[in-house]
Formats: C-alpha cells, sequence, structure tokens
C-alpha cells in the first residue's frame, strides 16, 4: 500500500486541533490556583490534566516537586515516535496561576494549546518522540520568590543530570490575547519588523535554539497562514533582557537544552495580566487555534 502523502497527514492532524476544545480547556484549567494559597485547587488542575491526556491515549505520570514543606507535580506524557534514536522534542506550559488571578491567558491558554497540540500529534505516527509536560509552580509563590519556574528547573535540572538529549524545548506562555488597536503592542527591543497592534506571536530563543525559531516560522507560514510570527534570537541566555526570561524556557537555556518560548508577549500587550480581570471572556481563541495548529505543525516536521 502506498504511504500516504505528507501534506494529507498534516491536515488530518491539524484538523484534531478544534476552537471549540480550546475554549472547553481554557474555562476548565482557569480559576484561582495558586500553589501556596490554593494548593487544592492546583491539585485539582493537575488531576484534570491527567485526565485529559489519558483520554487521549496517552500514558501521564507524575514528577514530584518538592516546595516549601509540599510537594507539587509536574505532568508528563509522550507521543512515541517512530524513529527511537533520535532525541525527543518537549512542549512545557504552566498550569497554575499567580496569586488573586483566574488565569486565562496566563496560562490556561498555554495549556490548551499544549493539550490541543498532544491531540495533533498523537492522530498520525511521528518521527521523533515529543515529551509533553504541564509545569507546575511557575509563578512567584510569596514575595521573597525571586526565582520561581520551580517545576521546569526541577525537570530540566534531571534532564540535565540524567544526560538526557533534547532536540529542543517550545514553551507556551500566554498565547491567547490579542488587541488590534494601533498603539496597543510595545515592544523592548529594536526588531526587524516592529507591529504597533498586538495581533502576531512572538517567538523568543537563543542561537543556540535559532533551528526551532526557524522551523516554527516556517510551519505557521505553510499551516497557519493567518498567523504572523515575529521571532527574536537573544544573546547570552537573555540576561541582558530580564523580561526574556521570565518563563519555564529559562531553566532550559541555563542548562544548555535548545529552547524557545511562544508568547502573545504578556503585559507588553496585554492588560489583564496577573489582574482579576484575565478571564477566558477577554481572549482570541481564534488566535489561540492557530498557534496551536502551528505548534502541532513545527513538531511534527522537526
Amino acid at each position: 500500500m502506498a504511504a500516504e502523502p505528507a501534506h494529507t497527514e498534516m491536515e488530518r492532524r491539524l484538523a484534531e486541533v478544534r476552537e471549540a476544545d480550546l475554549r472547553r480547556w481554557v474555562g476548565a484549567f482557569a480559576g484561582l490556583r495558586h500553589g501556596q494559597r490554593e494548593p487544592g485547587a492546583l491539585a485539582a488542575r493537575a488531576d484534570l490534566l491527567v485526565r485529559e491526556l489519558e483520554g487521549m491515549g496517552l500514558e501521564a505520570s507524575r514528577e514530584p516537586v518538592p516546595y516549601a514543606g509540599r510537594t507539587y507535580h509536574n505532568i508528563l506524557a509522550e507521543v512515541r515516535g517512530q524513529e527511537a534514536g533520535l532525541p525527543s522534542l518537549l512542549i512545557g506550559a504552566h498550569y497554575d496561576a499567580a496569586w488573586g488571578t483566574p488565569g486565562a491567558d496566563d496560562n490556561a491558554s498555554g495549556v490548551a494549546a499544549l493539550l490541543g497540540a498532544a491531540r495533533a500529534l498523537a492522530a498520525a505516527p511521528l518521527r521523533r518522540t515529543v515529551r509533553l509536560a504541564g509545569f507546575s509552580i511557575e509563578e512567584p509563590q510569596d514575595a521573597w520568590d525571586r526565582a520561581c519556574r520551580h517545576g521546569s528547573r526541577h525537570h530540566a535540572r534531571e534532564a540535565r543530570r540524567r544526560g538526557e538529549r533534547l532536540a529542543g524545548v517550545y514553551i507556551l506562555e500566554m498565547v491567547g490575547y490579542t488587541d488590534p488597536t494601533p498603539g496597543s503592542q510595545r515592544i523592548p527591543v529594536k526588531l526587524p519588523v516592529a507591529p504597533e497592534a498586538g495581533t502576531f506571536l512572538g517567538a523568543v530563543g537563543t542561537r543556540r535554539s535559532r533551528h526551532l525559531l526557524k522551523g516554527f516560522r516556517e510551519a505557521a507560514a505553510r499551516h497557519a497562514p493567518g498567523l504572523q510570527v515575529i521571532t527574536h534570537a537573544v544573546a547570552l541566555r537573555g540576561f541582558l533582557l530580564p523580561m526574556s526570561r521570565m518563563s519555564d524556557h529559562a531553566p532550559f537555556w541555563d542548562r544548555g537544552f535548545p529552547a524557545v518560548m511562544l508568547t502573545d508577549t504578556a503585559f507588553l500587550r496585554n492588560p489583564h495580566y496577573h489582574q482579576p480581570t484575565d478571564t477566558p471572556e477577554t481572549l482570541d481563541f481564534a488566535f489561540l487555534t492557530q498557534v496551536t495548529r502551528a505548534l502541532a505543525a513545527a513538531a511534527a516536521e522537526t
């Protein structure tokens, strides 16, 4: 039997990304769920993430993350690839929220995109294994918590200790908010293209992750042509631009893994950042759908 054309296989994958599912996931994962202040609610979201992944036929596991006398959990799963010798690709998003906010964009949108990509990638064979990670306690846990990103730091440290190889890491950090108003977008650095309106997706990497930036941009152009992607590679692991390190990609940069943050640029665009008004009603689900499709395509083609 002849192999199915690659474009047909990709179309079938991306048809698994449905706006209705993304809306449902954002609604389910939004709500107060700060690690130290609402540990029960955060644990319930961990359970929900396990159920959703297992509902796709994936085997989910819990990676303990000890912090301040409690144990939190990263939720892990993988879509097995056909070529066992290839390094895995990791897709991650944090599922906790800052204190006092329902965190629809930050970061229920990222969790929804993670789940949407997982479903699409499980729909057809992959060359390389794609690992999926829902990271816990990314947000500051108290006024003295300057490090943050505890779940991803633990995972990256353990991956390096075990000598794991990763083809790359895509981190989803707020990927659902747009504002077409001219002047709604702030840009902290001089870029070749600097839109005045907040309708694009940012992809931030380092020189080590330039292949991921290129692969994502090209996959988006082919499979999510309505999505404008602006990429930027920072020097010195982002230490000259501290805001470029403000998510779960930074621990992977620090341990030598190629990683990219995908973002709607957070507080540079979204006025609801870390506010009680960060609710599902503020999000652009057509945009989130395009982001998810671009991610699934990039992961499948890496």
